[in-house]
């Protein structure tokens, strides 16, 4: 059996280990605490620069739509002046057509009138030689 001496000696000791325990769960306690609140901290920070990235990117987005926009309105009319040219150029190329075809009557009858010519030279000159002066 214990002594009351004895008894008290293990309670106090008891009552240093829960002292110790209880002190070593506060500092635990703070450090977890602390660390929470770098987390915290680090969060609100990370929310902060995703918001303003978010507000970045959505103005660089409007800008590309904006953008994609002026440029689509720009091919329509490239579009609509190639169309016009491919029209021009089909009825060029009719014309060059018909300028061939005038171009070839035109040198069939010079070819016809340079026989007449020389027909009449031809006759020309003989009159010549069958009529002295």
């Amino acid at each position: 059996m214990m002594t009351h001496e004895q008894r008290l000696d293990r309670l106090e000791r008891i009552a240093r280990l829960m002292v110790r325990a209880g002190l070593r769960a506060r500092r635990e306690m703070r450090q977890q605490d602390d660390k929470i609140t770098i987390m915290i901290d680090a969060q609100i920070k990370n929310e902060d620069r995703f918001a303003k990235l978010t507000q970045v990117n959505e103005s660089r987005f409007a800008e590309l739509v904006e953008s994609q926009k002026q440029h689509d309105e720009k091919i329509a009319i490239i579009i609509d002046a190639q169309a016009k040219n491919e029209d021009r150029f089909a009825e060029l190329a009719e014309s060059q057509k018909n300028t061939d075809r005038i171009l070839a009557e035109l040198a069939e009858s010079q070819k016809n009138t340079d026989r007449r010519l020389d027909a009449l030279i031809d006759i020309v000159q003989k009159g010549r030689n069958g009529k002295s002066r």
